[in-house]
């Protein structure tokens, strides 16, 4: 980071009645404050996420006309907040990239995890980050928290709920940030995952110093670190940061980067038999991994883009471009689709 960081802010004046709000989000008062009273009923279950320690992970996600307040709130107030760059999780222009980018070349990186992040940021958090942070009035602050807490707590899935996250720690984060950039240490957030490292090893003394600031901004806001998910790597590993390598330059694991190789392969041999049952589905599964590989790897991910094409192609003619001369059971696999 070259530019100097500052805090989080909200360049704007503060919503102080019911009225601004409702005119600042084009929403009729009455039907923010009759939304807000069912808001925690208001979701439905999306699908659920294996996180790759086996936990699940349940996002939610807001239905009408809960969605589309939650659209402007955070169109018409999150979006205007101005965000330092150490922040990088689910904000526009940001992404893992970038904040594996962050750490690259270090001698020394650190990876920590908030447990259970979103169930842990509570509605009182978040009515303070309406209240002290965007500076608006108590009966804003509470109907605001309403239309964005279920059950008391920030919903994973919901629009409004990363950059929610992304000022947990408004109050304290950034002097955290400024504290270690004095001793040559980098800090980043990206949501729950916290990252620092240094070009220079550290002492156990002063590795120790990081950690314990860290936990106590964590536990000062209300949260946990997930201990068991701690990591502490050094140049002569394969460093990682947001599940990027970051030695270098950020870039995708080599056995990842092998494992999408296989899955395209797996692919077409598939389409040339004639196993199309279900193929559909595993093409775009496997063409978003194609797509992360072309962002970090484009010569790569390039090639094997064309060859997924092919197979798209292939398989939405209802026979494959590839197979010469197909079986009877083949063919009448192929011309079922």
């Amino acid at each position: 980071m070259k530019r100097p960081q500052k805090p989080p802010r909200y360049p704007y004046r503060p919503i102080w009645s019911l009225g601004k709000l409702s005119l600042v989000l084009g929403v009729p008062q009455q039907v923010l404050e009759d939304v807000a009273k069912v808001a925690s009923s208001s979701y439905r279950l999306a699908k659920a996420v294996v996180k790759p320690d086996g936990s699940i992970r349940q996002p939610f996600d807001a239905l009408e006309p809960l969605k589309g307040i939650q659209k402007r709130i955070k169109e018409r107030l999150l979006d205007k907040v101005i965000f330092p760059d150490y922040l990088t999780g689910s904000l526009k222009g940001r992404d893992s990239r970038m904040n594996a980018a962050l750490h690259s070349g270090s001698a020394l990186v650190l990876c920590e995890d908030i447990s259970n992040f979103f169930p842990s940021t509570t509605a009182t958090l978040v009515e303070r980050i309406w209240s002290e942070f965007f500076g608006f009035s108590p009966e804003v602050a509470r109907l605001l928290t309403l239309l964005t807490t279920k059950d008391a707590t920030l919903p994973q899935g919901a629009c409004t709920s990363s950059h929610l996250a992304n000022l947990a720690f408004w109050q304290e984060e950034h002097a955290l940030y400024e504290r270690l950039q004095t001793k040559g240490i980098r800090y980043s957030r990206y949501v729950d995952d916290v990252a620092v490292s240094s070009k220079k090893p550290l002492s156990k003394q002063d590795l120790s110093r990081c950690i314990a600031d860290i936990y106590a901004m964590m536990g000062r806001a209300g949260y946990k670190p997930k201990r068991k998910k701690q990591e502490i790597q050094r140049a002569n590993t394969a460093m990682r940061v947001t599940k990027l390598v970051t030695n270098r330059h950020p870039a995708i694991p080599a056995a990842e980067r092998k494992a999408i190789r296989a899955a395209v392969y797996q692919l077409e041999q598939r389409l040339k038999l004639g196993n199309i049952e279900g193929l559909q589905k595993a093409l775009n599964s496997v063409s978003g991994r194609v797509s992360r590989l072309c962002q970090m790897h484009p010569a790569e991910g390039l090639l094997l883009k064309l060859r997924i094409s092919e197979v798209r192609t292939s398989l939405r003619a209802g026979l494959p471009a590839i197979l010469a001369n197909p079986s009877a059971n083949e063919r009448q696999s192929i011309e079922s689709t």
